[in-house]
């Protein structure tokens, strides 16, 4: 009997096999749930009689056929707003994630091949000093220098988010260092930007965007807590958070204008968990 012809071999090939199946079925369903609202938020605006900020009649209707989500506390269409705030949530999460994600992936590689000691302690510190406080603090503070508003959201990621991203890729730009691969590019006279873009980028956006689509949801989350906060989208602007905050003093006599919202929200954190869950386990698999 060979190794390959073991028990414990085959055991193990069916537990990566299952484990990879199960990451594409996560993967496949995440990604139809994504889909499904990105569609939705094209369709469903394009399509509707009114338009998102519209008074289109008496407040607080309950859901019916002719307004599936009700109406808010001014008359506007629940349902046309929902799908109407898609694209500004998650655009908004994409580019808070996408902006600290490629400035702490540069940092880090940087700091990770850099033989400037001094250099690398003060960067060192003041990564260790940003992820040691609280993002949502850190927000908060700093939005109440630039003002409310998604854009000062966006600026407040790229300025705090991205030593997250740094520390990640400083830790795997160390080791892609020592590999005999980086030492024979050298030798054999590669210039370091080379070097860079050609091996230490993509091994280490790798471990980077991994973590970023865990990040997307702590990210939207973040957002619409902030614009639930009145901190971030401003009225009449459709947005989750926002709609929920204003649903809050109605929650009693109007509980759609802030469940709806929030279904939405979730509907977006789950699918994108589905799509990270589904792509660890493929990755596990290999």
């Amino acid at each position: 009997m060979t190794i390959a012809d073991r028990p414990g071999t085959d055991a193990r090939r069916r537990d990566k096999g299952a484990t990879g199946s199960a990451g594409r079925l996560g993967v496949a369903v995440g990604s139809a749930m994504l889909a499904a609202m990105l569609l939705a938020g094209v369709l469903v605006p394009w399509l509707s009689p009114w338009h998102p900020n519209e008074l289109v009649t008496r407040p607080l209707r309950p859901p019916s056929m002719e307004f599936l989500f009700g109406t808010d506390q001014l008359g506007r269409d629940v349902f046309t707003r929902v799908f109407a705030a898609v694209y500004r949530d998650l655009g908004v999460a994409f580019l808070g994630v996408a902006i600290p994600a490629i400035i702490g992936t540069g940092i880090g590689v940087l700091l990770g091949v850099s033989r400037n000691r001094v250099l690398v302690a003060v960067m060192n510190s003041i990564i260790d000093a940003i992820n040691a406080l609280p993002l949502l603090v850190i927000a908060i503070a700093l939005i109440a220098v630039f003002g409310p508003g998604l854009v000062s959201i966006v600026i407040v990621l790229a300025m705090t988010n991205w030593a997250r991203y740094a520390r990640i890729a400083r830790t795997r730009a160390v080791l892609v260092n020592q590999q005999g691969y980086i030492e024979a590019a050298r030798l054999q006279g590669y210039p370091a930007w080379r070097i860079f873009v050609r091996h230490f980028l993509p091994n280490v956006s790798s471990e980077t965007m991994a973590y970023a689509l865990s990040d997307f949801i702590l990210v939207i989350m973040l957002v619409s807590g902030l614009s639930f906060l009145t901190l971030g989208a401003t009225p009449p602007t459709a947005e989750w958070g926002a709609m929920m905050s204003e649903g809050r003093p109605f929650v009693q006599q109007a509980w759609w204008m802030t469940i709806f919202p929030g279904l939405a929200l979730c509907w977006a954190g789950i699918s994108v968990s589905f799509i990270a869950e589904g792509l660890s386990r493929r990755e596990r698999a290999l």
